[in-house]
């Protein structure tokens, strides 16, 4: 299935997530290396994915929610909460609530969902 939606995996969350998540859930995930982002300020990500409409960032940056919350959506956004820690063990926390955060994010007025440990 193709999802009007894709998800931004920011700098701070390894490109590997991103494989996992189209692999997980369908949903084309790109990595900010894939996107060219990876030098860029948050701001501006956060311009461009609202410009390219459908967009979830997926991040641990704090400065993510606060644009969310000043400017509003979109983009989206899944907040990870969840210390340092290897790229495995990051998902097996994920991956258990991130097809029903996907659904929330993409079928309601909610803008932010907070992944915690």
């Amino acid at each position: 299935m193709q999802y009007s939606w894709e998800i931004w995996v920011d700098t701070n969350i390894s490109p590997i997530i991103a494989k996992w998540i189209f692999e997980h859930t369908g949903y084309t995930a790109k990595s900010s290396y894939s996107l060219n982002l990876h030098q860029m300020q948050d701001v501006e990500i956060f311009n461009l994915a609202r410009n390219a409409g459908n967009v979830i960032l997926l991040s641990k940056d704090a400065d993510f929610p606060d644009l969310i919350s000043r400017l509003g959506s979109p983009p989206k956004l899944i907040n990870v909460k969840i210390g340092n820690c290897d790229n495995r063990r990051l998902w097996s926390l994920m991956q258990p609530g991130f097809r029903e955060a996907l659904e929330i994010l993409t079928a309601t007025a909610v803008d932010i969902i907070d992944f915690e440990q």
